[in-house]
């Protein structure tokens, strides 16, 4: 049950990322732009961040 958790929360971070694409994308410049940027960068680095959570738990 927690991997189903972890997977569901990974997906959710993914489309929140994707989100922040295209809010980027629809902003053409400014604190906008650059807030979907970092928003994408940070969900993409907590997606990575779960992955090698849940590659710990295996190996243990």
């Amino acid at each position: 049950m927690q991997d189903l958790v972890r997977i569901g929360m990974t997906l959710l971070i993914g489309i929140f990322g994707v989100a922040g694409l295209f809010v980027a994308a629809n902003a053409g410049h400014g604190v906008p732009y650059w807030g979907g940027l970092l928003f994408f960068l940070f969900a993409i680095l907590l997606m990575f961040w779960q992955i090698a959570k849940g590659d710990e738990h295996v190996a243990h």
